[in-house]
């Protein structure tokens, strides 16, 4: 409950639109976020969690540049938006990816889309920008995996932080639950796996698995 509380009230502050002067490639940032109708506050977010505003990022799976597009998204949002021109079918190699310009073009028209397909909710929209709209709409909501919860979290802090105001205490309270949840269910296996150590050990030694 506390994290839905928090995140209706994302939603309503970041969808005003919020320019931003202060961040890396703001310019960029502040012209397509307008262009699309979305705030580039928000936008500053994703990069930010993103890529740490690193325009050569490159992620393991493919995703390359500020906005960590992977090739598959940039083809289909360029071939909607033509923002590669002269190139054929959207076809774009490294030099595009890595084009400040154009990873913030493309991937804040992929971010848009995201926003339109979920009827303004940006939390949605932000969960598919990591685990896509299939893994959304088949999970009805916000996915239950650790990397895409941690993913919203994280770019609803880069956004409150950038506005200088305090995150809602509902979502920090729902992190510290959740982080007190993951280490629990870490912590019996590990404490289980220690005392199976120790009794071999103590078998080992002393013939027997109790303490002598």
């Amino acid at each position: 409950m506390c994290r839905q509380a928090a995140r209706r009230d994302f939603n309503a502050a970041a969808a005003r639109w919020r320019e931003v002067d202060k961040v890396p490639y703001a310019g960029f940032i502040n012209l397509y976020a307008r262009q699309e109708g979305v705030s580039a506050a928000v936008v500053a977010a994703i990069i930010r969690a993103e890529s740490s505003f690193q325009p050569r990022a490159l992620s393991r799976t493919g995703a390359a540049g500020l906005m960590q597009v992977i090739p598959g998204t940039w083809r289909e949002v360029n071939g909607r938006i033509g923002a590669c021109r002269g190139r054929h079918a959207g076809e774009c190699g490294p030099d595009c990816y890595f084009d400040p310009e154009l990873n913030v073009r493309i991937g804040t028209a992929y971010y848009a889309g995201l926003v339109r397909r979920y009827g303004g909710d940006l939390v949605l929209a932000l969960a598919a920008y990591n685990a896509g709209s299939g893994t959304v709409d088949r999970c009805g909501g916000v996915p239950p995996y650790a990397e895409t919860q941690e993913y919203v979290a994280r770019v609803m802090a880069y956004w409150y932080g950038d506005a200088g105001l305090p995150a809602p205490s509902g979502e920090r309270a729902a992190e510290r639950w959740e982080d007190a949840r993951l280490a629990a269910s870490w912590g019996a296996p590990a404490t289980l796996a220690l005392a199976a150590c120790t009794a071999l050990r103590l078998l080992r030694r002393h013939r027997s698995w109790r303490w002598r």
